[in-house]
């Protein structure tokens, strides 16, 4: 679902489209021709990343390309390639710069899973590296999850947060996912085409081809037109953010953030935390975009609140100030005729938020000159 209180964010649509096939002869890779073939090799052996380990060399233009993933040869791919090089640079360009403030979060959980660590470039394929990406079926996030998808893992949809927006959350789950496909079908080409997909309807695809992979199911023409797209697109985009120098592209040499996460006894609004701490809202807010309002849920959930090691202090030794209030309520006096529901509907809020901050209120036995806390949301806050 679209975020509530963003609103210089406007989520995007995001689907794994057929590039022109004009763009299959694409200008080859800055200093190397687009190798005959892909290695997948054991280690690699140049660079280093805290979470990774050894890496490639991302603006080297020599040697070979290795991989975790045995990428087959297949021709298709190159010419994904190609269609993204002639036609969606700047996309690319775009996504790789996004990618930046995840990288690590999502390298150190590809690691601790013993997962490829080509999966860390699936969100480029699925939203483009935006957490607020929403799709036309309403899958959400990075990682582009269905409710239905989501809910078996743990994660939180409700009045407050939606947390296929939540960049560690949601990618806990889908590594989780993937692991469970891989366990089912035991070929990691096929766990991502059941990603796309879903398991169900792979599983009876497979269940009339039992012998055959997923590259022989695609010349069969018996998956579905997205998905035989989307695993050749995903190692298509893969290779390209693998080595994006080699394809022109400008790599950022700032750091990719370290985080903090500071657990919350109460709730706070973002915008007072803001003014308090001297940290940037849009800083808050993005680093916390599985939020529904600017303001984090009740003491109940036992929120966990992000950002960048670098805010970490400023914020611990305001949430530490007794004298600094963080949530701001308007008190409702009851009058006569009022309702719960069309109390909430007055302060753009839900019944079930007034509930959590008034918990000794009765519903259905509202009596006059009764005082309600009513959180503000921004709405309410800008007098609409």
């Amino acid at each position: 679902m679209a975020n509530a209180w963003a609103g210089e964010v406007t989520a995007a649509t995001t689907s794994v489209e057929p590039l022109p096939m004009a763009a299959a002869q694409g200008p080859s890779p800055v200093g190397a021709a687009v190798p005959p073939s892909l290695h997948s090799l054991p280690g690699n052996q140049a660079g280093t990343d805290a979470a990774l380990g050894p890496l490639p060399p991302l603006q080297g233009n020599r040697g070979e390309e290795i991989y975790s993933l045995d990428i087959p040869d297949e021709g298709i791919i190159g010419r994904y390639i190609g269609g993204l090089l002639a036609e969606r640079r700047d996309w690319l360009q775009a996504v790789l710069s996004r990618s930046n403030r995840y990288r690590l979060v999502i390298a150190a959980e590809v690691a601790e899973r013993g997962l490829p660590r080509e999966l860390r470039f699936l969100p480029a394929v699925e939203s483009g590296f935006q957490t607020y990406a929403v799709s036309p079926r309403g899958a959400v996030g990075l990682w582009q999850l269905m409710r239905n998808t989501a809910s078996p893992y743990g994660l939180r949809m409700d009045q407050w947060v939606d947390e296929r927006r939540d960049f560690m959350r949601s990618t806990e789950a889908s590594l989780q996912k993937l692991q469970d496909n891989f366990n089912q079908f035991g070929d990691w080409f096929l766990a991502l085409a059941a990603y796309n997909c879903g398991v169900g309807r792979l599983a009876r695809i497979i269940a009339r081809y039992p012998d055959a992979d997923f590259w022989a199911l695609r010349r069969k023409g018996v998956l579905p037109r997205e998905t035989a797209a989307f695993v050749p697109m995903f190692l298509a985009i893969t290779r390209v953010l693998s080595y994006p120098g080699r394809y022109g592209l400008d790599i950022s040499w700032d750091p990719s953030p370290d985080w903090a996460r500071i657990p919350l006894e109460a709730c706070v609004d973002l915008r007072l935390l803001s003014r308090q701490s001297g940290v940037p809202l849009d800083v808050l807010a993005s680093s916390n975009a599985e939020l529904n309002f600017p303001m984090t849920p009740p003491a109940s959930y036992q929120y966990v609140l992000k950002v960048p090691h670098e805010y970490e202090q400023a914020v611990k030794e305001t949430l530490a100030t007794a004298s600094v209030p963080l949530m701001e309520f308007n008190i409702h006096v009851v009058k006569p005729g009022d309702t719960l529901s069309g109390i909430a509907l007055r302060y753009h809020v839900t019944v079930d938020m007034i509930l959590e901050f008034n918990p000794r209120l009765a519903p259905r036995a509202l009596h006059i000159g009764t005082k309600i806390m009513i959180p503000m949301t921004p709405l309410r806050s800008e007098g609409s």
